[in-house]
């Protein structure tokens, strides 16, 4: 009711009431309500990635993202404390004077198909964030310690009550005095300047498993920015992406492929070499196979996400080549007209 715009006439009431609505429908969610109450707004962050490195689970960015990053963070904070309570539903609720974790970090590398299929080692060079280790991410300078907010007490909230025409309602915000930290840091850190971390520049190897289907999300936990008072470090999120191939047409987990007979092999039949990404296949083309027939090696496509050991399929079309006639020579012009004779003569079957 505070921000209602029957009730509050300041024009950003309006914007400030729409976000309202969204966080409640949000927060209203039994499954989000749940993760909420078990992990507090960290919780939320669990719906934005589908791929995950083996034996890690896939997390990543959900509704608060939002709001993260923009004038409106704060007030989104403030909105679960105004909901639940500066605490939470169940206690979980962590204000923005604790430990936080550290920010994800997000790279993109294009694999062969070959690749996806063997796995891949790649190098990259690491910008993040890491702990200062003068201070150990306390941001204080060494021989001192950070002392606790005297407005908020260390909470990093402060509350207020306001008289309305509706009656008495409980506002939360957070601390202007220490921004939140619940603490103050008289003396900062020569250096990191106070902030508990420093930027550094490193090349890691990354191991890209075999199996990969496109747009995977890979998590190497611990590899993103350090987190803030001593808060754990992010992750480090790589999408995968497939190049287009050669020979190859991808559709999903399916390949698609186009072999090409000459006409005398279309009628009497053959035998064919398909390459794979598997090997090499040899396919029979039966007397009389019409050109744009199409034949399934299975198993020959890419891994099925998520499915163990099984893979798509090749889809092989056959297209029958046939030569321009002006271009043959006149003995060959000579045996096709009197092919051409003949088989007007045969009865068709």
């Amino acid at each position: 009711m505070q921000y209602h715009p029957d009730v509050n006439k300041d024009p950003s009431a309006t914007t400030k009431m729409s976000e309202i609505n969204e966080a409640y429908n949000t927060l209203s969610d039994p499954d989000k309500r749940g993760k909420y109450d078990q992990f507090g707004e960290a919780g939320l962050n669990s719906d934005q990635f589908t791929g995950s490195y083996p034996g890690g689970q896939s997390q990543g960015g959900g509704f608060s993202d939002f709001f993260t990053g923009t004038q409106n963070s704060s007030f989104f904070e403030d909105l679960l404390g105004n909901f639940f309570g500066a605490s939470g539903s169940s206690g979980s609720y962590q204000n923005t004077a604790d430990s936080r974790r550290g920010n994800d970090i997000f790279f993109e590398t294009s694999i062969s198909l070959e690749e996806a299929i063997s796995g891949k080692k790649i190098s990259i060079q690491l910008d993040r964030q890491e702990t200062c280790t003068e201070c150990s991410g306390s941001g204080a300078k060494k021989g001192s310690s950070p002392k606790t907010c005297p407005q908020c007490n260390g909470s990093g909230k402060v509350s207020t009550i306001q008289n309305t025409i509706l009656g008495a309602f409980r506002s939360v915000a957070t601390c202007p005095k220490c921004q939140g930290r619940g603490q103050i840091i008289e003396e900062p850190c020569d250096k990191c300047n106070g902030s508990g971390r420093k930027k550094n520049s490193k090349r890691i190897d990354l191991d890209i498993p075999p199996g990969m289907s496109n747009d995977v999300k890979i998590r190497y936990r611990g590899f993103g920015n350090a987190g803030y008072q001593g808060g754990s470090y992010g992750d480090l999120i790589l999408q995968v992406r497939l190049k287009a191939h050669p020979l190859f047409e991808r559709r999903g987990s399916d390949l698609f492929y186009t072999a090409s007979i000459s006409f005398p092999e279309a009628v009497m039949g053959t035998s064919i070499t398909i390459p794979t990404l598997y090997g090499n296949e040899i396919l029979k083309i039966a007397p009389g196979t019409e050109s744009g027939s199409t034949f399934t090696l299975k198993g020959k496509g890419l891994p099925l996400p998520q499915q163990n050991k099984r893979r798509g399929q090749l889809v092989v079309t056959v297209k029958t080549n046939i030569p321009a006639f002006s271009k043959l020579d006149k003995e060959s012009q000579k045996l096709i007209k009197d092919l051409s004779d003949k088989l007007k003569k045969t009865p068709i079957a």
